[in-house]
């Protein structure tokens, strides 16, 4: 199988793990509080924030008072999804982000698109040069069956794409097919995670000098604390042509 996984969610480079640590924290915690907003703690959304809360070591009194607070809080200061779309050197950008006010962090980021030669565009002009996928992250450990015959397995299931590595392996699925995998991996006991991610249809190549000036406006929106994921059809590396 080919193509997606190697350019899956470009989390591009940090070298601050504090930043990276303190970063991941505050969106799982912004991911507790929207999921207790739209449908208390009974829904898939809410499990799996808890279940990434708990995987990075999250304190158990932080995300109790996580809770607490999202059930207390008015309805029109809570964080809500946000999604973006960027254009700068003919990359196409999609701008994930989790916040309690719109005008604020659409501002934010116009200002950092405009700034550094890019432009905010308007809603769901560039969607359609990425498929919405959904990605499920399971440890080789956790598998009951040998490497083969779950290969198998979940191409039965509906899965696009998969990448292994020596830990872990990275399905990807159709997002119509999202609820029919995560049940047959519920079914048969296996571990796992996963999220939406938007899969660029075509990556593309540019000069090393703009590569550059995208990247480093990719670092400069994730500085934002209203921003948690980045998606772009850049090829980032010209050696992974």
């Amino acid at each position: 199988m080919s193509g997606h996984s190697k350019w899956a969610n470009i989390q591009h480079r940090k070298s601050n793990q504090d930043f990276l640590k303190s970063k991941k924290f505050s969106k799982i915690i912004k991911e507790i509080s929207i999921a207790v907003k739209e449908s208390g703690k009974n829904n898939f959304r809410f499990r799996n924030a808890i279940l990434n809360a708990k995987s990075v070591n999250i304190p158990k009194n932080t995300i109790e008072k996580a809770i607490k607070k999202a059930l207390q809080i008015k309805t029109d200061n809570y964080y809500k999804d946000l999604n973006l779309e960027g254009l700068i050197h003919g990359i196409s950008i999609i701008i994930e982000c989790m916040t309690n006010n719109n005008i604020r962090t659409i501002s934010n980021v116009r200002s950092l698109l405009n700034k550094n030669g890019g432009r905010l565009c308007h809603n769901r002009e560039l969607t359609h040069f990425f498929k919405k996928m959904g990605v499920f992250y399971i440890k080789k450990k956790d598998i009951h069956s040998s490497i083969e015959d779950f290969e198998l397995m979940i191409i039965d299931f509906g899965a696009q794409d998969f990448k292994i590595n020596h830990s872990m392996i990275y399905l990807y699925i159709d997002f119509e097919s999202f609820g029919s995998m995560k049940n047959n991996l519920e079914k048969l006991k296996i571990l796992h995670e996963y999220k939406v991610e938007h899969i660029p249809k075509q990556i593309k190549s540019i000069s090393e000098e703009k590569r550059n000036k995208v990247l480093n406006l990719i670092d400069k929106l994730y500085l934002n604390e209203d921003v948690v994921n980045i998606y772009s059809n850049l090829l980032y590396d010209e050696n992974k042509k």
